[in-house]
């Protein structure tokens, strides 16, 4: 089967940039906020592609032909593409968010099923029975928030706002004996009423206005968006990164976490199964985020790819659905890729290459996007270009 150039929908949502993704796909958008750009077979924006001269949806044409494009091992994953690839642009923060476990999300699904809950209702948490770990990758300066710090940590940020409600109403969060200092710290954050939360966001204004760190340039940013919201306060009780263009993070199950701003390479566990905690409109369902949350602190730490082979650099991470890597093609030699036995997407962020496959010779530039089948088997690259993969780990051999 021979490689085929994706048609993909952009998702336009508030938080999103007008700029990076109308400018990687060379269209005018008319000022519209270009949030994502999805790669995939997810329903709610699947990609199209051309065959016979007849435009099909990409979701179709897999369960058409499941073999010949995922592979041979498709047991694991069903007559689908395990992954969503995207490019996320954003201006402004997106929901501090985690994604619930495998169990937990059958568990969810089937719950909110039983109780006849519409799967595009206000307050469905559950839109799958999938679990949604995921990587994003900078392309630009990004700025995201991800996992706990360590208890001290937010006892010792919190204090500086020399807060009366911290002092009061959360003392015991931290006395000796307590389990789970984190959890508790959380949910009595989470479930204050409007007078105290006021008055602690405040105090946490008051202490940012005259601090000059990443934290205090955080709240005062969330602060002008969502002035009563307990995500004003994330920045002081979640880890803060500024990645720099190729370092990434990798979020997985129960990880509170939020994108600030910036624009990235996303690879993710096909699923749309989000729990909120803040800086949203959207439903937040305090009693299930609490149920799927991590609460302890790990030292996360900024990812940075391997070289696997010349010229193709791996981001490791413990998925089984996804693996993201990164081609850089180079004028001076040909760039080989062993694509033996499972299904591929590729996308080129800047530059012209030529795809070399037993199907044909393919261009591709800046703003387009390849399925690679299977059955394509191994291929080669050549030109100048940064180029951008998503695949399945453990059966791809390069």
């Amino acid at each position: 089967m021979q490689l085929l150039k994706l048609i993909n929908q952009v998702q336009n949502y508030s938080w999103g940039s007008t700029d990076y993704i109308p400018a990687l796909l060379g269209e005018d958008f008319n000022g519209a906020h270009c949030a994502e750009l999805w790669m995939g077979d997810h329903p709610r924006g699947p990609s199209s592609v051309i065959v016979d001269n007849r435009k099909i949806l990409l979701d179709k044409l897999i369960t058409q032909n499941p073999k010949l494009i995922l592979g041979n091992d498709i047991s694991r994953f069903g007559s689908h593409l395990p992954f969503l690839f995207k490019v996320l642009s954003a201006t402004s923060p997106l929901s501090i968010q985690a994604h619930p476990n495998k169990i937990q999300a059958e568990t969810g699904f089937q719950d909110e099923n039983l109780r006849n809950i519409p799967l595009d209702s206000f307050n469905r948490n559950y839109k799958d029975n999938n679990h949604k770990p995921e990587i994003i990758c900078a392309l630009t300066k990004f700025t995201a928030m991800c996992g706990f710090r360590n208890i001290n940590v937010i006892v010792e940020k919190f204090n500086v706002l020399n807060s009366q409600v911290f002092n009061n109403l959360f003392k015991n969060c931290f006395e000796n004996g307590v389990e789970n200092k984190v959890k508790l710290f959380f949910s009595t954050l989470m479930t204050l009423d409007g007078t105290d939360l006021n008055n602690l966001i405040d105090s946490a204004l008051s202490w940012a206005g005259k601090d000059e760190s990443p934290e205090a340039s955080l709240v005062k940013k969330f602060a002008a968006l969502y002035r009563n919201d307990p995500g004003v306060l994330s920045p002081l009780f979640l880890n803060v990164f500024n990645l720099k263009p190729g370092e990434a993070l990798y979020q997985g199950a129960g990880e509170l976490h939020a994108y600030v701003e910036g624009t990235g390479i996303e690879l993710m566990a096909n699923s749309d199964n989000v729990l909120r905690g803040g800086l949203t409109h959207k439903n937040i369902d305090v009693p299930e985020l609490l149920k799927i949350l991590d609460f302890n602190y790990t030292d996360k730490s900024i990812l940075t790819p391997k070289e696997i082979k010349p010229g193709i650099f791996e981001y490791e991470t413990v998925s089984s659905e996804f693996v993201l890597k990164n081609y850089r093609v180079d004028n001076k030699k040909l760039l080989e890729v062993n694509n033996n036995s499972s299904v591929e997407i590729i996308l080129c962020i800047k530059g012209n290459a030529v795809i070399h496959s037993k199907a044909g010779d393919f261009p591709v530039a800046g703003g387009e996007s390849f399925i690679i089948p299977s059955s394509s088997g191994s291929y080669t690259l050549s030109g100048s270009a940064d180029i951008y993969s998503a695949g399945i780990p453990g059966t791809k051999k390069v």
